[in-house]
């Protein structure tokens, strides 16, 4: 057990990765996908569910609501924001960071740096990123099914 606490907390010090997990080519192409959905989804939907996890138990994925989300946020209605999905305005806020800093070379430079210079607050801040989300989209299935088991 003291080996896998040690082994974590030597990952979360180590500056290898940070500037690709938050910069990387497949964080900017999520981005620039996330903004363009964002742009073209109406704020509340289209009235057709597209996730599939959704659609065949009834309830709600991790991502359930992130594209109405972000679709409300880019159009600054943020209560709506926030009600679709708790995390869609700070992943729309990451979204628009990396895309932007995409454009810019010498921004790019200067963020690496920056990330690589501080490795433990950012690799922390994407373990709790990932483990917050997890938790949320658990707890929110869990309220669901529960929900539903009680109507039955």
């Amino acid at each position: 057990m003291f080996a896998v606490v040690t082994t974590a907390i030597h990952r979360l010090q180590s500056p290898e990765r940070v500037y690709r997990r938050w910069q990387g080519p497949y964080m900017v192409c999520a981005a620039w996908l996330g903004l363009f959905l964002a742009a073209i989804t109406p704020p509340h939907g289209t009235g057709i569910t597209v996730c599939w996890v959704k659609q065949c138990t009834g309830i709600s994925c991790i991502g359930c609501g992130l594209t109405r989300s972000l679709s409300c946020g880019l159009r600054g209605m943020f209560a709506e924001s926030f009600s679709y999905h708790p995390f869609g305005l700070f992943i729309l806020a990451l979204f628009l960071f990396t895309a932007v800093t995409s454009l810019l070379p010498s921004a790019r430079r200067r963020v690496a740096f920056w990330m690589e210079a501080n490795p433990t607050l950012f690799n922390g801040l994407y373990v709790g990123f990932v483990v917050a989300f997890v938790g949320f989209g658990i707890a929110r299935a869990m309220v669901e099914f529960l929900h539903q088991y009680a109507a039955l």
